[in-house]
């Protein structure tokens, strides 16, 4: 451990000599009732200003509880431990990262530092917060026609450090259902002059956002088999059969920093068998709500324990909130979930704007280049003249360069070749470049969408970290784009997973253009990058049709 980090002094309780319990703060007066805030966070640096803000913003500081599941890397995540706020008041379980074994996990990692509290507030750990959080939802709570009530939504969101959303009201409701039995939900925003006059009801919770009695740690525990996936609508449907009733809240509370950042790692970047976690939770998640039984022992570990309650039966769940989790369907209608293709107007104007703001921002933090650390001369030092013993030996003289950046790797290669066409979706980078390389009579560069311009005929099309940040569907159309050209061979970023995973435009994943949905055959040459990430390079004609 770092000495930067400042921990109160620890005692362990024999049944569980790993957990770590923080000494709790003098007692509150006796009329004051107390909260409990659940807190997981995986090596998230804001997590230490998300503690501060809560009890800044607290109408009685004294009575707020922390309890933090940390899951960091010792040495590298100094950085999360800078800010120490009332740590009397703040319990911590210690994990090391490569331990973790998920959100749901930890979050019932952190119900065992519970002490009794009167109120429950589980939160994530990059928020912040109204002012008087504390007597507002405790009085909202008491609003609530219900005698076990539990108040959930989402947060609204903020830009770090100080860029807030106007105050609303956020409601959740049935967006629809994923290939795979997943039940998506989505949400929308109610103007607080139209704010009910107490919470309405509601079947469906935010993980990010529930406040309730503490007898809800005791009733319906949180179930650490699962994973992410399912979170969400297993433990509404858990608590609405064991008896509790959802409200959603009618007054704003919190702020969510929905930010894709690159110094906030996510668990599944980390751990190479996150697949396996999320299958098995799926597993659970679809034998839980009737969709598919499963007899498997793997997926039913303690299903007693943290299955559906008894006061209410899922069928009554279904009748109540309109779902059929097996026919996918809503108020009696099939609702697949509703996407908007990577061609339509919305997504292309969104692809353009952020990758402009990445641009603008310096998003991924080099000062080197504004491509991203992986751009960085350093970085490609091995790669550089393998590819230029690749263009040799394939006599590739004419490239382009789908999603460009801002040439700082490729410069001196670019120079080599007879031409070279350099594509990004970010108007100013093409404009700064045409500047930069005007002496150069054998460079050319346009700003052009790579998932719905074709590029010109040429020997070989190089795609390095391009499509790692674009959704599945808006891949899928550059790779039969490139196929359109005419082109020779693909250079392309792929990574040796197994499986691929849905982000949003700009965010980043470990894509492997061997699995589905690509189902590339292996490249034909390979230069590999790290453990896992290679430049590969296909025949054109080597790509599914």
């Amino acid at each position: 451990m770092s000495k930067k980090r400042k921990l109160p002094s620890k005692k362990t309780t024999a049944d569980d000599p790993g957990r770590a319990v923080e000494p709790s703060a003098s007692p509150a007066a006796p009329q004051l009732p107390t909260v409990f805030v659940s807190i997981a966070s995986y090596r998230d640096p804001d997590c230490q200003n998300t503690v501060k803000d809560l009890f800044d913003k607290a109408s009685h500081p004294e009575r707020v509880h922390i309890g933090i599941c940390w899951q960091f890397v010792p040495g590298e995540d100094d950085d999360c431990f800078g800010l120490v706020t009332r740590p009397e008041q703040v319990r911590s379980i210690n994990v090391h990262a490569s331990e973790s074994r998920g959100a749901c996990w930890a979050r019932h990692r952190v119900q065992e530092l519970w002490q009794g509290e009167d109120y429950y507030f589980q939160i994530d750990s990059h928020m912040r917060f109204v002012q008087g959080w504390d007597e507002i939802l405790i009085t909202m709570l008491a609003l609530c026609p219900a005698a076990k009530p539990v108040l959930s939504s989402y947060p609204l969101a903020f830009t770090p450090p100080d860029e807030f959303t106007p105050e609303a009201l956020v409601v959740i409701n049935v967006n629809g259902f994923e290939e795979n039995d997943h039940f998506v939900p989505g949400s929308s925003l109610i103007s607080l002059n139209d704010a009910p006059a107490v919470p309405a009801e509601n079947p469906f919770i935010g993980a990010g956002l529930l406040f309730a009695s503490g007898a809800i740690v005791r009733d319906v525990p949180y179930d650490p088999h699962l994973y992410f996936w399912g979170e969400e609508i297993t433990l509404g449907v858990r608590l609405w059969t064991s008896g509790w009733d959802i409200f959603s809240p009618n007054k704003a509370i919190a702020w969510h920093d929905y930010g894709n950042r690159p110094d906030r790692p996510r668990h599944w970047k980390d751990r190479v068998d996150w697949g396996k976690l999320s299958d098995r939770a799926y597993r659970r998640m679809r034998h839980m709500l009737g969709i598919r039984p499963s007899t498997d022992p793997e997926d039913l570990v303690e299903i007693e324990k943290y299955g559906l309650g008894t006061s209410r039966s899922l069928a009554e769940f279904e009748r109540y909130s309109g779902l059929d989790f097996r026919g996918h369907m809503y108020q009696g209608k099939p609702r697949p979930m509703k996407k908007i293709a990577a061609d339509q107007p919305e997504q292309i104007e969104g692809r353009r704007s952020i990758f402009s703001h990445i641009w603008r921002e310096n998003f991924w933090g080099c000062e080197e280049t504004r491509s991203g650390h992986g751009s960085s001369l350093a970085q490609t030092a091995a790669l550089r003249p393998w590819l230029n013993e690749v263009f040799r030996f394939l006599d590739i003289r004419i490239v382009a360069d789908a999603g460009c950046g801002d040439l700082n790797w490729m410069g001196e290669l670019a120079a080599q070749l007879r031409f070279y066409f350099g594509y990004d979706v970010v108007p100013e980078l093409v404009d700064q470049l045409r500047e930069r390389f005007a002496q150069r009579s054998n460079c050319f560069f346009a700003a052009k969408d790579v998932v719905m311009d074709t590029l010109p005929e040429c020997d070989a099309i190089i795609c390095r970290d391009c499509l790692t940040h674009l959704p599945l569907d808006a891949s899928m159309m550059a790779l039969s784009r490139f196929r359109q050209s005419g082109a020779r061979y693909l250079i392309a970023t792929t990574h040796s997973m197994g499986y691929n995973i849905r982000i949003a435009n700009g965010a980043w994943f470990t894509m492997d253009l061997n699995a589905a949905p690509f189902n590339l055959p292996p490249p034909r040459l390979r230069f590999a990058e790290s453990a896992t990430k290679s430049l590969g390079v296909w025949a054109m004609a080597d790509l599914p049709a």
